[in-house]
């Protein structure tokens, strides 16, 4: 059992509305076997290789499409992490640009990064008790400003096991916001 106690989330996280983007890796390289691998010019995406799960979703929050609806059930503030569908952790998605439209319903997203958190870990020898270790987190964090639909730009890269970016790619999306 670890030693250290694990922290709970700040007060910012737990009043936010958290969503996840999750890759499917493997198809997304089937689908693209040469990605780009400049980041100011990342392979654009079709929709099906990426899926949106939010507690604020309204409705269809695991289908794999290219449009999204949020409502703002934890204050006006998201956090937005990414994540892949990924056997044995071989690749990590890193999300390392949102760009938004000008319609005025989304504030400009801001990168957070929070270094040194405690990750709990199941201990292979007793799984039943945690064990612990270090790691940092990172997410996208932007604000509602209104309510309407949104266009927004998601940059990420996939990443080997030795941080390695393998392809640069872009998914559009729209996201509309409700109260």
């Amino acid at each position: 059992m670890t030693s250290e106690p694990i922290k709970s989330p700040s007060s910012s996280t737990a009043t936010a509305n958290n969503a996840l983007l999750i890759v499917d890796a493997e198809s997304l390289l089937s689908r693209y076997p040469q990605p780009s691998l400049e980041s100011q010019s990342p392979t654009v995406i079709e929709q099906g290789l990426v899926f949106f799960i939010s507690s604020s979703a309204t409705a269809k929050n695991d289908e794999s499409d290219s449009f999204v609806t949020l409502s703002a059930r934890y204050g006006k503030t998201f956090h937005i992490r990414s994540r892949t569908v990924s056997l044995l952790a071989e690749h990590s998605v890193v999300l390392y640009d949102m760009a938004i439209g000008d319609a005025g319903v989304l504030s400009t997203p801001e990168l957070v990064v929070q270094d040194s958190l405690t990750v709990p870990s199941p201990d292979p020898a007793n799984p039943t008790q945690p064990s612990s270790h270090q790691a940092d987190d990172h997410y996208w964090r932007c604000s509602q400003l209104a309510t309407g639909v949104e266009a927004c730009e998601l940059s990420f890269m996939l990443v080997d096991k030795n941080c390695e970016a393998l392809g640069y790619f872009s998914w559009a999306v729209e996201v509309k916001l409700v109260d």
